[in-house]
């Protein structure tokens, strides 16, 4: 019950300061247009909400599991300076003083990213998929994980400088000069290698993990390293636009999810080929389009609705055919062992219905399903004939 309690409040927290922020911006923003709001609410569906939310579903369903903890104090410290913000931002856009409140919370704003990741991906990938380490080695970097990002924050806190993560840059207000600049600035460095090198370090025991892994938790490391690379395509894809960026990033949390809670394990090689063909199909019919409807509408000449409607038919009806052709193909190319099976269960049903002995009959359905199944042992009982009176 007390789990519970604390992973609800964890979530209505996040909630709370993504709500506030949004409060926030629309009272002081000026000129509030769309693309502020779209990008502010993009930010907090991704970060703070995306991540507490996979947190408190894990910390609900698996509460021993360190992971889903994790992941909600991640969205919390993503949270925590939304209803701060825009404050902050249009104080600078005015011109006007900063006071106290706004000082520091431009400074955290600053710098609650490093926190934020330590806690959302550096010691998930440590500790996935069952929350243990691997061994008590790498508990050094665990503590790298955790130090690394509160010297970077205390040491570029009070270093000399610019603060960039607001609308405009503005001089830290907090920075020290002389020896105890130096002493803040190797503080702040000093945290940044460590929290670099224990990221490094946890992709490098995810690896190990991985590759000493069998049976089912080889299959949840496949979730986690599927939502990692989604992630990092969504990244590249997302150079092109931000939003996509900010929703490419739940791709690991929600991969993570999936290999700790165990839910439609194996249909991860299913999931990668209907993606695959879906997207292959998409651009093999939506490039003919593109090219057929100017066509056609220069020659209709005045009947370029015909031409469009005449187009859009003739794509609806390649769809199907063209859909199972490159689903045969990419089932051959990334899930192969299914399209073989699949094969072998259709010769074999070509052949049954020529099979008159029994025996060869027996031996032939047995080596089916091993072929298909690959049981560790498979036997055929055969009900006796009753006796006619």
């Amino acid at each position: 019950r007390t789990r519970t309690l604390v992973a609800w409040s964890l979530w209505l927290v996040t909630f709370g300061c993504c709500a506030a922020g949004l409060v926030v911006t629309l009272i002081v923003t000026r000129p509030l247009t769309f693309a502020v709001l779209a990008d502010g609410a993009a930010f907090a569906l991704v970060f703070p909400l995306g991540y507490a939310t996979v947190g408190l579903v894990l910390s609900l369903r698996r509460p021993a599991n360190p992971i889903g903890w994790l992941f909600a104090a991640s969205g919390l410290v993503w949270s925590l300076t939304i209803p701060i913000d825009p404050w902050v931002n249009q104080l600078i856009l005015d011109r006007r003083p900063l006071p106290l409140a706004a000082q520091l919370g431009a400074l955290v704003g600053e710098f609650n990213w490093a926190p934020a990741v330590a806690l959302g991906i550096t010691l998930p990938a440590l500790l996935v998929p069952d929350g243990r380490l691997r061994s008590r080695r790498w508990r050094p970097v665990a503590a790298a994980a955790v130090a690394g990002p509160v010297l970077a924050m205390v040491g570029g806190s009070l270093l000399p400088g610019q603060v960039q993560e607001t609308v405009r840059p503005i001089t830290n207000p907090f920075g020290l000069g002389g020896a105890a600049g130096v002493v803040a600035a190797v503080v702040g460095f000093t945290g940044l290698g460590l929290w670099a090198a224990s990221m490094l370090a946890a992709l490098v025991s995810l690896v190990l993990r991985f590759r000493a892994s069998r049976g089912t938790e080889r299959q949840q490391l496949r979730w986690v390293a599927a939502g990692a690379a989604g992630a990092v395509a969504g990244l590249l894809v997302g150079m092109a636009g931000v939003v996509v960026t900010y929703f490419a990033v739940l791709c690991v949390p929600v991969g993570v999810a999936v290999a700790v809670l165990r839910y439609r394990l194996w249909d991860l090689d299913r999931l990668v080929s209907r993606t695959v063909t879906y997207a292959a199909v998409t651009a093999l019919l939506v490039v003919p389009y593109l090219l057929v409807v100017p066509a056609a509408s220069g020659l209709a000449a005045g009947s370029g609705s015909l031409a469009v409607a005449a187009a859009t038919l003739a794509v609806a009806g390649l769809f199907q055919p063209l859909r199972r052709r490159v689903q045969d193909l990419v089932d051959r190319r990334f899930n192969r062992r299914r399209s073989d099976a699949a094969r072998t269960v259709e010769g074999f049903a070509r052949r049954l219905r020529d099979q008159v002995d029994l025996d060869a009959l027996h031996r032939e359905l047995l080596e089916v399903v091993d072929q298909t199944m690959q049981p560790t042992r498979a036997s055929l009982w055969l009900r006796p004939a009753r006796p006619r009176a």
